[in-house]
């Protein structure tokens, strides 16, 4: 991908993010095409996973939603849109090392937090065009005993397949939570600072999911 359609994408993301957060989505009539499939196998994976999550433990867990998310979201590249400008004044080494910690931290969240099933399930799969040819994958998260979680997906198409970029969870958009917490730490205590943040983190994950 060049410079100039990386900066189309992203700025077609943003649109997205904004319109996400600031604007109620009418009700979606679509349930089939490719980005629904995509948010489907992942969610089917992630319950399949859930289901023997004790037994597996967190490496277990770890070690099967690492492929699985591979497949399904562009890690490298909402790596690179979580920097924002910051991204452009990394070596490539830096660039790699920053993408390599930030698909760790994004597997051992999805290991720690989809680690014990009770009878989840997720419902109600529709989707929208929004920005750039994007689709947006709206779904419900229903747990027994708890209110249920909306979970929407900003799918791209992305050299002829179509990829996770964004995740909104109860109308938080992730990738501008992350944004700001990112480059928030680069600017006041430099880029090394971020990386440890981020293993760091997965350390604490891996420690709290045993624990659990």
């Amino acid at each position: 991908m060049t410079r100039q359609e990386i900066g189309w994408r992203m700025a077609g993301v943003w649109v997205a993010v904004a319109w996400l957060t600031t604007v109620s989505a009418p009700a979606y009539a679509a349930q089939t095409g490719p980005a629904v499939a995509v948010v489907r196998h992942f969610q089917n994976t992630l319950i399949a996973v859930m289901k023997v999550g004790k037994s597996l433990g967190f490496k277990g867990r770890y070690g099967q939603l690492m492929p699985a998310v591979h497949k399904s979201h562009d890690v490298a590249y909402i790596a690179q849109l979580t920097l924002g400008p910051y991204w452009g004044r990394l070596t490539p080494a830096e660039q790699q090392a920053f993408v390599r910690a930030f698909t760790k931290l994004t597997v051992a969240t999805y290991a720690a937090q989809f680690r014990r099933y009770s009878g989840q399930a997720f419902r109600r799969v529709t989707s929208q065009e929004v920005a750039q040819g994007d689709v947006l994958v709206e779904t419900e998260l229903t747990t027994h005993g708890r209110k249920d979680a909306t979970i929407d997906y900003l799918v791209a198409p992305t050299g002829g397949h179509w990829e996770i970029v964004n995740i909104v969870a109860n109308g938080v958009s992730d990738l501008a939570l992350k944004r700001a917490q990112y480059t928030a730490i680069i600017r006041k205590k430099g880029f090394p600072a971020l990386l440890a943040t981020l293993r760091d983190k997965v350390a604490q994950l891996s420690h709290g999911a045993v624990k659990g």
